[in-house]
């Protein structure tokens, strides 16, 4: 099939899709279109990548200046997201007095600058992952938070999901990347490499299937009869881009992730459900650890046919700790990989440019130091209680918390998730930040 033929049809299935959709639920507001766009750009490539392929013009830009394309189109939203935001009357210290931890890491990071050696640089990476923050409140002051999360990422992966198949087959040259590692050609689709496809589809697929089952009873929906034949074909579309993104771990997080979604009804119910819940994941992430210094993790990476240093991860975070020289404090939000030490790391390691420690924990404590690891893990212990609670006092975004927030935990064991614009990160703090908000309403869950 000629590839312009083969876009044209799934262009049509997009369009097909949407109006599938659109039939039976609407968006609640204009503003959830600022939302639309940001989960569509923070789940692929940067529109400044975009511009590069389809037109040619504008590019990534350098590492360490960005580009201006990418800054005016996050730019926008962020301030129409303020704007959406003054008018429905958002009180920002209601949303500090229920979300400190997370509050208190932002403003560490931004503290980063004085130290930083590229303060201008660090000051717009920081803003732009507080972008996440901005949007995500949008869903969250709308009369049914859980009814448009749910509307908004149906509908994205209703256009990335048919994409990528296409990018994949026909466009090779947008559609995958050379591998550093093996200098084969992998997977990437709408996103730029193969982890981040497989991210994105995880993702995806479990608010998908959140989706379905809330609303497979078409009594609980109250508009029209739900549509279902085409969700499930659209999920099965995802599902197959998740098995040949030939990402494991997203792949074994996806499992963890359904089997928690689907047992999380009864977790509620028993007795001491917050405790149990939080010593079991922190133990189970914990012992995961450990394994990476006891060699059960090379058994298992073998057995994924990853090899005994897991595609390189074991070299990447030994080099890298002897490398870092900044202990306590960091080396700034997102720098360590233009500092000499970190230029050092990628011509000792001879791979192409590292810009992550494929390691969330290791990545955090790079940025921040010992001082980032302890606040990062104080944010860890606050999500997962209000995921709990969430998930006990009946929240609609309750059963998805409790299934992304342990899943994030181990993700970022072997790849770099937290603070890093992406489909998991923007999914956590969307579905685990406090709410002391919702046009008026006083549902609060404090920290």
């Amino acid at each position: 099939m000629p590839p312009q033929l083969s876009l044209v049809l799934a262009i049509a299935l997009v369009c097909w899709l949407f109006h599938r959709d659109m039939r039976w639920r609407q968006l609640r507001s204009s503003a959830s279109y600022i939302a639309a766009l940001w989960l569509a750009e923070c789940t692929s490539r940067q529109p400044s990548e975009w511009a590069g392929l389809i037109f040619g013009i504008g590019g990534q830009g350098s590492n360490i200046e960005g580009s201006p394309i990418n800054v005016v189109f996050n730019g926008t939203l962020f301030l129409a997201s303020i704007l959406a935001l003054g008018q429905r009357g958002f009180s920002w210290a209601k949303f500090y007095s229920s979300n400190k931890a997370l509050i208190t890491l932002y403003a560490f990071f931004l503290c980063s600058v004085l130290w930083s050696p590229f303060p201008l640089s660090t000051l717009k990476r920081i803003i732009q992952d507080f972008g996440c923050v901005l949007i995500g409140l949008i869903i969250l002051t709308e009369k049914d938070p859980g009814g448009s999360l749910r509307i908004l990422f149906a509908r994205v992966s209703y256009a990335w999901f048919p994409i990528s198949v296409v990018l994949l087959k026909y466009f090779p040259h947008i559609g995958r990347f050379v591998s550093s590692v093996s200098g084969t050609h992998l997977p990437a689709g709408v996103t730029g490499h193969k982890n981040a496809l497989g991210q994105m589809t995880m993702v995806f697929c479990l608010v998908l299937l959140w989706d379905l089952i809330e609303t497979w009873n078409p009594s609980t929906v109250a508009q029209a009869k739900p549509e279902r034949w085409a969700r499930l074909a659209n999920l099965g579309i995802g599902l197959y881009l998740l098995v040949i993104s030939s990402s494991a771990t997203s792949w074994i997080c996806f499992l963890i992730g359904v089997m928690l979604f689907l047992t999380s009804k009864r977790l509620a119910l028993m007795k001491n459900a917050e405790r149990l819940f939080m010593v079991g994941v922190l133990s189970i992430v914990c012992l995961f650890a450990i394994g990476q210094n006891v060699g059960i993790s090379s058994v298992v990476s073998e057995a994924l046919d990853r090899g005994s240093k897991m595609s390189g991860r074991g070299e990447i975070w030994r080099v890298t700790m002897e490398k870092n020289k900044c202990y306590l404090i960091g080396n700034g939000f997102h720098t360590f990989w233009e500092t000499s030490e970190g230029e050092s790391v990628n011509q000792e390691l001879q791979f192409n440019r590292l810009l992550s420690a494929h390691n969330g924990y290791l990545e955090t404590y790079l940025n921040g130091g010992l001082v980032g690891l302890l606040l990062l893990g104080a944010l860890i212990l606050s999500t997962g209680l209000k995921a709990m609670r969430k998930l006990v006092k009946g929240d609609p975004l309750g059963r998805l918390a409790v299934s992304l927030w342990p899943i994030a935990l181990l993700y970022n064991v072997t790849e770099s998730a937290f603070f890093q614009i992406g489909a998991l990160w923007f999914t956590l703090l969307l579905v685990t930040m406090g709410s002391t908000w919702q046009y008026g309403r006083m549902e609060s869950i404090h920290r």
